[in-house]
């Protein structure tokens, strides 16, 4: 696991991110352009969100089934924290912070240790 330092402050806003269980069937719609990889997916409750689209399995008809859980945090960080990389997917790190907590950070938010 790589280890990096916080180069810049970031909060999240969104409030009620989609969430995935493995089997959660959802509909997709456009890919992200400056985050290839990751694509919009709207569940059956109306929340929406991008997922990294490696972890979807096509259904048909526009539908995909999550093939593992998916948590949209977004960690909190601020300039100098340290931030430990457990998983990298297209540019974001599932990552972990000095205090316990988890959630993703975009990579040009990191400066490798």
């Amino acid at each position: 696991m790589a280890t990096f330092t916080a180069n810049a402050d970031y909060e999240e806003k969104d409030s009620n991110p989609i969430h995935l269980q493995a089997g959660d069937e959802i509909t997709v719609g456009l890919a992200d352009q400056a985050w290839p990889g990751w694509v919009w997916a709207t569940d059956n409750e109306g929340r929406s969100g991008y997922v990294p689209e490696e972890i979807l399995e096509p259904l048909g008809e526009g539908r995909f089934a999550a093939l593992e859980n998916y948590d949209p945090t977004v960690l909190t960080i601020q300039r100098g924290d340290r931030i430990e990389s457990l998983r990298q997917i297209h540019g974001w790190h599932w990552s972990r912070n000095e205090r316990g907590q988890v959630g993703w950070v975009a990579g040009y938010l990191l400066k490798p240790e």
